[in-house]
């Protein structure tokens, strides 16, 4: 069986089989398939377990849910989330070769994937054993129908003329939307003429000109806007989301990792040319201090200054300069 990402939320049933191929990009659409199935199996008494796969997963973390039997038939599901840029061989021989038990629920992410990858062994066999849920980016009606489904769970009201204005400003994108959302809830912002009144007025800088400072490698202009947006009370949670989603990003790219992020036809240039610049090791521990970031302002422990910090993270992406170095220039 092979359905869309609208077919699957449309349907009031969950498909039924024993293994779920979620294939495509962007990841967020990806992760609500997820979410949905995951919810649904819990419901259902099912442990859930998650494992991440990449050119060097072990067959033997998989080999025991498979092969491994319980006497009380204990009800699992397994999440394989691939983060190389296709199934490594050694797994994808042992799905082909052994039957999901049927104790055993298989999800599987996927980002996308070559046309011989479609056309082998394993789609085929999916397609008359499995459920194959392909996502792409929403488009017209279908990105209409689910940034209203968006506004109604978060309970935001809105205009049909600030709707269009939310889907331009983010050029249709889902993710870029998504993160739109998320700072209104940050915000406890229920009404999205507010939220535009908030931009246009109460910003002398936006955290959008943050990003594009920073994509500019401006130092000097980025550490400017930060001590603005620290000035406002900006939600700190939401810059240093923001400012990581790019890392990784540019991590992403620079490494050929999958998913691919999505980045607008305008800005490919752009950020091609940041990842040859950009040095991996650096890029990972900027990721690593944006997750102990993350932690101290959600757990408030500690003496911590976080703007100070985030000052930190973006010096030494811009600069491309190791941590150690920027936190001795910058105290």
């Amino acid at each position: 069986m092979k359905i869309s990402y609208k077919q699957f939320f449309d349907s009031p049933e969950i498909p039924e089989s024993s293994i779920y191929l979620i294939l495509g990009k962007p990841c967020h659409l990806q992760n609500d398939v997820q979410s949905r199935l995951e919810s649904f199996f819990k419901k259902s008494g099912s442990s859930i377990k998650h494992l991440v796969v990449d050119s060097d997963f072990d067959i033997h973390e998989v080999r025991d849910d498979f092969e491994s039997y319980s006497l009380f038939e204990e009800k699992k599901s397994l999440i394989l989330n691939v983060v190389s840029n296709t199934i490594p061989k050694k797994l994808l021989d042992y799905l082909l070769i052994n039957k999901v038990p049927k104790d055993l629920n298989l999800i599987i992410k996927l980002g996308p994937q070559t046309p011989a990858f479609k056309r082998g062994k394993f789609l085929s066999m999916l397609s008359s054993e499995g459920c194959i849920i392909e996502i792409s980016e929403l488009k017209g009606i279908h990105l209409n129908s689910w940034v209203k489904q968006k506004f109604k769970k978060n309970n935001i009201i809105y205009s049909d003329e600030l709707f269009e204005k939310l889907i331009q400003k983010n050029e249709g994108n889902t993710s870029s939307i998504s993160q739109e959302l998320y700072k209104m809830s940050l915000l406890n912002i229920s009404d999205i003429s507010v939220y535009f009144n908030y931009l246009q007025k109460e910003y002398k800088f936006t955290e959008y000109d943050l990003i594009d400072s920073i994509l500019e490698l401006n130092a000097a202009k980025a550490i400017k806007i930060l001590n603005y947006l620290e000035s406002v009370k900006s939600p700190e949670v939401y810059i240093l989301f923001l400012i990581n989603s790019e890392i990784k990003k540019i991590y992403y790219l620079l490494n050929n990792l999958s998913p691919q992020p999505y980045i607008p036809n305008h800005k490919k240039i752009l950020y091609s040319t940041l990842s040859r610049q950009s040095d991996s090791h650096n890029l990972l521990d900027l990721i690593e201090l944006s997750y102990v970031i993350d932690r101290r302002i959600k757990t408030g422990f500690g003496n911590f200054n976080v703007w100070h910090q985030l000052e930190i993270l973006v010096a030494s992406f811009i600069l491309n300069e190791p941590l150690n170095n920027i936190k001795k220039e910058i105290g």
